[in-house]
């Protein structure tokens, strides 16, 4: 808890505006001993924008499920037909001559995937008895022979953020990338659910510093610090157990009527006209893939009795 205390610590500073800034800071808050989750709710606690806090959100939930993982860095999950284990048509097979393996195939929206030094790779390496496919993760650098990039067009919202596709055309993958466990279980499932955390934490944190450079409310500044807080101790749970889905849904419907409500209407009143125009155009981004976290939390609740 005591890093998150810094959130609370008022500043004059300007908030910072460029992606580069919210590295920079980052990387010096885990440098310091930071957890990942506490370095980018200090980091968005500081920015102007939603789109930064989640930039620092995304690089956190990163590190939390990879710890070792060297920023910048992106996960390659998406293709064609979606990101589900059945859609995963990139593969990974044995090499033909030396020990390693050959990765073939495209990922078609990689987050931050043209800024990346590393890239973690989703793929095919075989299939299971019961037919399912066998998923690996492998982690390879951005620069590899055999790896081209395509930088893809702004989105709607958040368009700070790049996204780009990306194709493997026999890209070697020696013994030590490919990361241990089940591709499926231990990486591609859970990193929803932690991003989620890490997200949901970052955008609480860029509203509780925005309140705090208005002198905004009390009473939001209380509801931000804690789901704030709450997402802290989800963080340290398995991201598979059902109580972790059922309480990520209840911080997520209690900010989602936060960022509602006249108490916070108050606090935009306050904010620069282009720092308001900003969040309307990218709140959107709180929204994606809404309709699997809600079939997370009702598969959960049904797990716990709830419903």
């Amino acid at each position: 808890m005591g890093d998150l205390a810094s959130l609370f610590v008022a500043t004059d500073r300007e908030p910072r505006s460029t992606l580069d800034a919210v590295w920079e800071s980052y990387l010096s808050a885990r440098a310091g001993g930071a957890a990942p989750f506490h370095a980018a709710v200090q980091v968005a606690a500081t920015v102007d924008r939603l789109g930064f806090a989640f930039a620092a959100g995304y690089s956190a939930a990163l590190q939390h499920l990879v710890p070792d993982a060297m920023l910048p860095c992106a996960l390659c999950v998406t293709e064609v037909d979606g990101n589900h284990p059945r859609a995963i048509q990139t593969s990974l097979s044995a090499a033909e001559t030396d020990s390693g393996y050959v990765l073939d195939g495209a990922k078609t929206f990689v987050t931050f995937g043209n800024m990346a030094e590393t890239l973690i790779v989703a793929a095919r390496a075989g299939e299971r008895r019961d037919g399912k496919p066998e998923l690996a993760v492998v982690r390879i650098p951005a620069d590899r022979k055999g790896v081209s990039l395509k930088v893809l067009p702004p989105i709607p919202f958040a368009p700070e953020i790049p996204h780009a596709g990306v194709e493997f055309d026999h890209v070697a993958v020696h013994d030590r990338e490919r990361m241990s466990g089940d591709g499926y279980l231990e990486y591609v499932k859970p990193f929803r659910t932690v991003e989620d955390i890490h997200v949901f934490g970052t955008a609480a944190a860029y509203l509780l510093g925005l309140s705090q450079r208005t002198q905004g409310p009390s009473d939001v500044m209380a509801q931000l610090a804690a789901a704030i807080v709450t997402l802290d101790r989800l963080c340290g749970a398995p991201p598979l157990d059902p109580y972790v889905h059922v309480a990520l849904h209840g911080v997520s419907q209690g900010l989602a009527r936060l960022f509602d409500s006249a108490e916070l209407a108050s606090v935009w009143e306050l904010a620069p006209p282009e720092e308001r125009a900003r969040w309307e155009r990218d709140r959107k981004l709180l929204h994606v893939a809404q309709k699997a976290r809600e079939a997370r939390f009702r598969k959960a609740a049904s797990q716990l009795g709830l419903c």
